[in-house]
């Protein structure tokens, strides 16, 4: 039997779903079971035995998973809930994040999904206590752009089922005695907490010891980016391992001095020892992929070897991988699933049959060389940002931390719990903080690189390259290699013929940003918003979407108007892309940074056949949202306005200009104080896109503005449930919609296709 082939087989039967637009129906998910029982006895074809047993088993998953969302009769509505604190609360910049379950309504008893809740300067809360909560419950939701990240498909792989706001909390009973894994890593937080809040960065030490994330603040985050250091300061594989080596080390040591007297071999003892003290750290760390990735691995070794096995090391692998894969079969729609086990796979295939004869330090600078070359292809694929200084960081930065400030922070931990003892955690907390001291002097040298998502052929290319790069023959295959790499860097673009027009409306929830591609021109309209928590939409939607619409600088950045929730996001993309000019209404109150120029009404210019015009801009004392830069852009016969947050009054003092356009960016998000009859005749448009949050807090779009563009025959658009739109604009007069994100990069997990909706519905109204 081919254990490694039926390994392969059964994963790619479960990784298979995942691709699909929609599931299978359950009768059609169990015919591979017939296929199993009927080829399972023929050696040759077993491995169809296991795809299909891999697709029945995760088909099976995935529909019991999308049946636990919220109902959708409960969307958008704000009840009274009665719910565990479950996980542990993380604190955020404006209140806490807490994890919600046995979640059941007041009035009904009717349970509800795990929910996933923020309380905006709520109260602390414990693991295991139960809360009654008036809560505004959601579907599972998120923004839908090219380049972004998969809001829905992380909570998904997460398991939340909800999302919540919480407006008000009372506690109702204590946390039991014992309320789980939870709450000992909320006690041992606190007991950290209190013997390191007076130390400078003594936090961070949390992240390393009980796996909280939130101990970082923003500035740590950028450091780790810009270096490639970030998987340091999460409880990953590596420091698993350690721990693990070092508990064997210590038994191996006792017995050779005569300390530790055991008749049987010493293996069974360090096995009885490593694998509960390993798990129990893996599950107070919150019990992630790569922790689990590395427990079942050392798991495995040790059963294996009191078997005096030795099987490869490709088998540990596979093995880990089909297991966890198993256990959870969306686990594999996060980022840290495939980056943990890539990671263990290239330094298999990169340093393997070469240490024989190779120096320490040799070898050390190799499985960096290796790990940085190799993930790069996957650190693009999930639009994360790689750091040229990883190798050089890492090779200093990986020993520090696994060799001494882990160690000690877990001895730390210990003598503290026990005998009261700080000076140790202290201490550690000091080594960590030298090392970012210096992580910090290298990330000024050199920030983070993002670059554009692959498509498929490009991000198997540039896998052929690293294979051909990291493989025994590297020197008579770099040429070819480097090429594929080359291939995966600079991919080809596609750009706008002369004269035509692309308008891609982006996803920014309660915002506005619109890029307009000529053939060789870039001009972005407003930039989303930057929220007080710190989120800024311009790092997270708007320069990745750019990146991977082929955009490599901007020839005008111009901002209707300063509201954050245009303008916000314009700082980082003017640090993160070059940008020739800027231009803006109420251009005193934007960012000085920027060097924001003023609309000025009248100004033209021409781009490739396509003629841009500023119509309206007016200066103070006019309110606001009525300064608002109105752009209207013209390729042949079909046009595009786009009027910011302009008002009635605004719109009336336009009537005497030109304004026809194929295509119209609602004013004010559909605001009912906008879109007024006259201004709807003067335009004409055929589609009306509405850029606006889903159960927007302020009612946009209006039921009324949307009824009133039917009845004027424009067709609405929604940002909020068709995700990004692109309209093609050329001098054919045949203006066209392109395609919308949602229906472009559907997979069965998202919102829309779990409701069966289409693209062209306007999202759910707020109950209250």
């Amino acid at each position: 039997m081919d254990v490694p082939l039926l390994l392969v087989a059964l994963i790619a039967g479960m990784l298979l779903p995942l691709g699909l637009p929609a599931l299978p129906p359950l009768w059609l998910a169990a015919l591979p079971l017939t296929l199993m029982l009927l080829l399972w006895r023929r050696p040759r074809w077993r491995w169809l035995s296991a795809l299909g047993l891999g697709l029945l088993w995760s088909c099976l998953f995935h529909q019991q998973l999308l049946a636990q969302r919220l109902p959708v009769a409960l969307d958008g509505s704000r009840v009274e809930v009665v719910a565990r604190i479950d996980g542990l609360p993380e604190a955020t910049e404006t209140g806490w994040r807490l994890g919600l379950a046995e979640v059941r309504l007041v009035d009904t008893e009717q349970p509800l999904p795990p929910v996933r809740a923020h309380w905006f300067e709520g109260q602390p809360a414990n693991p295991g206590e139960l809360w009654q909560f008036e809560i505004t419950l959601r579907r599972p939701a998120g923004m839908a752009n090219p380049g972004g990240f998969d809001y829905e498909a992380w909570l998904y792989a997460q398991g939340v089922g909800a999302l919540g706001s919480i407006r008000e909390g009372e506690r109702l009973t204590e946390a039991p005695r014992f309320a789980g894994f939870a709450a000992l890593r909320h006690e041992l937080r606190a007991r950290m907490t209190a013997v390191l809040e007076e130390q400078a960065g003594g936090a961070r030490l949390i992240a390393l010891v009980v796996g909280d994330k939130s101990v970082l603040d923003r500035q740590d985050w950028l450091v780790l980016q810009a270096t490639g250091t970030a998987h340091l300061m999460v409880i990953s594989g590596l420091h698993v391992g350690m721990l693990a080596a070092a508990v064997f080390g210590l038994v191996t040591l006792l017995g050779r001095i005569g300390l530790l007297h055991w008749p049987w071999p010493r293996l069974w003892l360090a096995m009885v020892l490593v694998i509960p003290i390993t798990a129990l750290y893996s599950i107070l760390a919150g019990f992630g992929v790569p922790v689990q990735r590395a427990l079942l691995m050392i798991t495995l070794g040790l059963l294996i070897q009191l078997c005096y096995r030795r099987p490869r090391l490709w088998t540990f692998w596979l093995v880990a991988f089909a297991t966890v894969v198993a256990l959870n079969p969306a686990a594999p729609l996060r980022a840290g699933f495939w980056l943990s086990f890539i990671a263990v796979g290239l330094l298999l295939y990169g340093m393997g049959a070469r240490l024989a004869s190779s120096s320490l330090w040799w070898r050390w600078g190799r499985a960096q060389w290796v790990v940085f070359v190799g993930l790069w292809p996957w650190l693009m694929f999930w639009s994360m940002p790689a750091s040229l200084s990883a190798p050089l960081a890492n090779v200093l930065a990986i020993p520090w931390v696994s060799l001494l400030v882990v160690p000690a922070a877990l001895l730390g931990t210990v003598l503290e719990l026990l005998f009261d003892l700080p000076w140790v955690l202290q201490g550690a907390a000091i080594a960590l903080n030298w090392l970012f001291e210096g992580l910090g002097w290298l990330a000024q040298l050199r920030a983070a690189e993002r670059l554009a998502t692959p498509d498929w052929p490009d991000f198997v290319l540039g896998l052929v390259g690293v294979a051909a790069l990291l493989s025994p023959l590297a020197r008579l295959l770099w040429l070819p290699a480097v090429a594929c790499l080359f291939a995966l860097l600079l991919p080809a673009q596609e750009r706008p013929l002369p004269g035509q027009l692309w308008v891609t409306v982006l996803d920014v929830g309660q915002g506005l940003s619109v890029l307009l591609q000529t053939e060789e021109h870039d001009l972005l309209y407003d930039a989303g918003a930057r929220f007080s928590s710190g989120f800024d939409l311009g790092e997270a939607v708007v320069h990745p979407a750019l990146l991977a619409l082929g955009v490599r600088k901007l020839d005008v950045m111009l901002l209707s108007h300063a509201d954050n929730d245009h303008a916000g996001g314009a700082p980082f993309i003017a640090a993160h892309l070059p940008v020739k000019r800027t231009l803006a209404g109420q251009h005193a109150a934007i960012n000085p940074l920027l060097q924001a120029q003023p609309c000025v009404p009248g100004e033209t210019w021409q781009w490739d056949g396509v003629r841009f015009e500023i119509l309206y801009s007016p200066p103070p004392p006019a309110p606001p949202n009525e300064q608002s830069c109105v752009l209207r852009a013209v390729a042949g016969d079909s046009a595009v306005l786009l009027p910011g947050d302009l008002g009635i009054r605004g719109e009336y003092q336009m009537l005497d200009r030109t304004l026809t356009a194929d295509l119209l960016l609602a004013p004010h998000h559909g605001s009912r104080s906008s879109s007024s009859y006259a201004f709807i005749r003067a335009v004409q448009p055929r589609w009306a896109v509405f850029s606006a949050g889903r159960h927007s807090q302020y009612g946009h779009p209006h039921p009324l503005v949307v009824e009133r563009y039917r009845e004027l025959e424009a067709e609405p658009v929604y940002t909020a449930t068709a995700g990004a739109i692109r309209f093609v604009l050329d001098d054919t007069g045949k203006a066209r919609r392109d395609w919308s994100w949602r229906e472009r990069a559907r997979r069965f997990w998202h919102e829309d296709q779990a409701l069966g909706r289409l693209a062209e519905q306007p999202p759910t109204p707020v109950l209250e």
